[in-house]
């Protein structure tokens, strides 16, 4: 024990004493075109353009925003041109949006952009929606008012499908600090939200999700308390927006999360996005086939 205690000390004193200020001079890289795009089933084409922006410079939503971009969306046939708009429930309210291509199961998808003089392409399939069999409001032990949102999936044999599930609540309008905030505007996802059936081929099984918190609303629940910090209450709706992805689409997801979610994390390991944007730029171009659920905690 005495050995060990001194081995901590030393350990202890050595961190403590090689204390030592490093300027870290970090390379500012090319800026970027990143391109978040998706189509599904039965609806438009929603597509945002913007620039990345170096780790050194605080963030001007003006600089990042590509407005001036052209995006056109293809099914082979027929051509459409997006219109830059504003889409209250994306996760940037500032996107170009369809206005004659319709998501259609089965059908592969085109999307051309041309930015700051270059062009980026990217292809996408729509597959088939798995709907949920059942969704459900659990209490989680010991609350009993508090709890997780479950669900019932049962995975077709050998197709090899990949999910994603994404929740909110109804939408609310609040003052926060003297001016107005939308909450719960758009679907979020929580970590850990897209998966692929590796291990579940053919099966039937529950799983369950905490709520999570869109980022631009996290100012608002610092003042949450923290006992009630990821958890559904009783009473709550729970809208839930259940997603089929292709391979492409599976990989962008699956590795933007595991990035995210050791953000911070001195110890995990450096986390590549897998991109299917061709061209030179970053993000996703998602063929989704969605089915939508409500819970009704009680």
């Amino acid at each position: 024990m005495k050995k060990i205690f001194f081995a901590l000390l030393g350990i202890i004193t050595f961190l403590t004493s090689c204390e030592e200020d490093i300027d870290l001079n970090i390379a500012s890289s090319e800026p970027k075109i990143v391109i978040e795009g998706e189509i599904e089933n039965g609806k438009f084409a929603q597509v945002m353009v913007t620039r990345n922006s170096p780790l050194t410079q605080a963030v001007n939503f003006s600089n990042i925003l590509v407005t001036n971009a052209q995006v056109y969306v293809s099914n082979g046939v027929i051509t459409d041109t997006l219109v830059f708009d504003t889409v209250f429930n994306a996760s940037n309210p500032f996107c170009y949006v369809g206005s004659s291509v319709i998501g259609i199961s089965g059908q592969t998808y085109f999307l051309t952009v041309i930015a700051d003089g270059k062009t980026y392409t990217a292809t996408t399939t729509i597959p088939a929606p798995i709907a949920l069999d059942s969704v459900w409001w659990q209490p989680q032990p010991p609350q009993d008012s508090l709890g997780f949102a479950w669900a019932t999936l049962s995975d077709p044999t050998g197709v090899g499908n990949g999910y994603r599930w994404q929740v909110k609540r109804p939408t609310k309008f609040v003052m926060f600090e003297g001016n107005p905030l939308i909450l719960d505007r758009r679907y979020i996802a929580p970590s850990g939200a897209t998966f692929d059936d590796k291990f579940i081929d053919g099966k039937t099984f529950d799983f369950a999700y905490f709520r999570p918190t869109d980022p631009t609303e996290a100012a608002y629940y610092e003042d949450e308390p923290e006992e009630e910090r990821g958890y559904y209450k009783y009473g709550d709706t729970i809208y839930i927006r259940f997603s089929t992805l292709d391979k492409a689409s599976q990989d962008f997801y699956k590795t933007y999360e595991a990035a995210m979610s050791s953000n911070g994390n001195p110890f995990a390991s450096p986390v590549t996005i897998l991109s299917n944007i061709q061209g030179g730029g970053l993000g996703v171009w998602a063929g989704m086939g969605c089915s939508y659920d409500t819970i009704y905690a009680q």
